[in-house]
């Protein structure tokens, strides 16, 4: 009799006639017998599959059951209800994964997620807006006139206006484009040697401006205004205007 160590390993280089010897437990008579590698190998797929459906349907996140044998192309996949679709590749990777580079298969959170482009979320850039969120008065850009005339700040590009003038009679500041929620805070200094009364006017559009009732820096709950006088030379003050709701209403500080 041959020893089992004496044996020549053929390891996986089976041919599906090659035969193999098997005991028969419901044959008392006759027990040892012999089946075919391919004969062999659909007995145990089917075996297989049966057990591991036992074994895996009640764990989390497992719901393929994948079988690989030499021979055969491809792969066998079989559902288990009542759990979560999550197959992970040989690499380890989920299967279900958005990005796919060059044939290779990436996690859920990819390189190709990160970046500028519409569909992609530029992480290092946001970070600072999502920790510090910017006051939204400082929201916009800023500019500077020098014009000695009427001016007219457009809400919607500034939320921070300088003007420095020698300002002319009869000058009126217009803000304009004050949609709701929109703001603009204005510095205004007169160069000019002469007092000069300022009036000021806004608009949610850019015609139709009409009188903003100024609530008064000082004292606090007098009579509003729509508009101030600015000494000569130094005369100087502070704007508030904005759109609270559809109203537009402003402050002087």
């Amino acid at each position: 009799m041959t020893k089992i160590s004496q044996l020549t390993d053929i390891g996986a280089s089976l041919a599906a006639n090659d035969e193999l010897l098997i005991r028969d437990v419901s044959d008392a008579s006759t027990p040892n017998k012999k089946v075919t590698a391919s004969g062999f190998f659909n007995v145990a797929t089917a075996l297989g599959f049966t057990g591991l459906d036992t074994i895996v349907a009640g764990v989390a996140n497992e719901a393929k059951v994948q079988v690989y044998a030499s021979g055969i192309s491809g792969r066998t996949d079989t559902t288990l209800s009542g759990v979560v679709v999550a197959r992970t590749t040989i690499s380890g990777y989920f299967e279900n994964a958005s990005g796919v580079v060059s044939g290779v298969l990436f996690p859920v959170v990819t390189q190709t997620d990160i970046g500028t482009a519409p569909n992609q979320v530029p992480v290092c850039g946001m970070l600072g807006d999502l920790a510090f969120t910017n006051f939204p008065f400082w929201r916009g850009g800023s500019n500077t006139s020098t014009t000695s005339g009427v001016v007219t700040i457009d809400g919607a590009l500034y939320d921070r206006f300088n003007y420095t003038a020698s300002i002319a009679t009869g000058v009126t500041v217009n803000f304009s484009n004050l949609t709701n929620g929109r703001e603009v805070k204005l510095y205004i200094r007169n160069t000019n040697a002469t007092d000069r009364p300022i009036n000021f006017a806004a608009s949610s559009s850019s015609t139709g401006h009409t009188a903003v009732n100024l609530a008064p820096g000082n004292p606090p709950g007098s009579v509003s205004v729509s508009g101030i006088t600015l000494s000569g030379s130094t005369g100087t003050a502070m704007v508030w205007v904005g759109n609270i709701d559809g109203t537009i209403v402003g402050g002087l500080f």
